[in-house]
């Protein structure tokens, strides 16, 4: 199982979001992540170190709001434990990288769903109207549909 992170740069009641160009997520709009890696020294180090490696914007530990937690699962395997955070400010202009498009802004409360990945329409309209959870998503074996959902409020 990996430990890994999803940010969403928030701002003047937009979300941006990118393309995922390769890799896991391809094809689909999110945020920026990717797995902790041995020399992150926390969680909050592997979302701000691929908040630049993705974006080409800086954020700082203390613009970065944990939202969520969330267990991902392939079948009956836990396949990421994801850590959600929204930050609201940063500094820089988002660049095209190996990874992602620039992103664009959509409206925080209707970003495209249709171009996301199955669960982010279940949970991500849950953070984006202010709460803050613990979840569950379980995926079919191929990770072409997610088959159940369940949170709770993350204290």
């Amino acid at each position: 199982m990996n430990i890994s992170t999803i940010c969403f740069p928030v701002r003047d009641g937009n979300n941006f979001l990118a393309l995922k160009k390769r890799g896991f997520g391809a094809g689909f709009l999110n945020g920026y992540g990717g797995k902790k890696e041995a020399g992150d020294s926390s969680i909050e180090a592997t979302a701000l170190r691929e908040m630049k490696e993705e974006s080409g914007v800086t954020v700082q530990l203390e613009d970065l709001e944990k939202v969520a937690v969330i267990a991902f699962f392939k079948a009956e395997q836990q396949i990421f434990e994801c850590h959600v955070y929204f930050c609201r400010n940063w500094e820089g202009d988002f660049q095209e990288t190996k990874e992602m498009l620039v992103a664009q802004p959509y409206d925080l409360t209707s970003p495209p769903y249709d171009k996301m990945w199955d669960a982010d329409r279940v949970w991500v309209p849950l953070i984006c109207a202010g709460k803050k959870i613990r979840a569950v998503s379980r995926y079919n074996e191929d990770m072409t549909k997610q088959e159940s959902f369940q949170y709770e409020s993350l204290l």
